[in-house]
């Protein structure tokens, strides 16, 4: 079964990738950072499905601050 808080920060984070994603090459037409963007997001989700649960909230919080910066 799912845990109700694992299940909210895999979707938190998976909508954040993608608002980031969509803002970047919108806004500014940057393919190359909305894919950097998406290919972390990848890579914090399969740290995250292999315990390696500080790496993948590390890499979460680079996008954290990416989509801050972007605003």
């Amino acid at each position: 079964m799912f845990k109700q808080s694992s299940f909210e920060d895999e979707i938190y984070k998976s909508m954040e990738a993608s608002l980031v994603k969509n803002q970047s090459e919108n806004l500014h037409g940057f393919d190359k950072l909305a894919k950097a963007t998406d290919l972390l997001n990848t890579a914090a989700s399969i740290f995250d499905s292999v315990g390696m649960f500080s790496e993948a909230e590390d890499i979460t919080e680079v996008l954290r601050s990416l989509a801050e910066d972007l605003k």
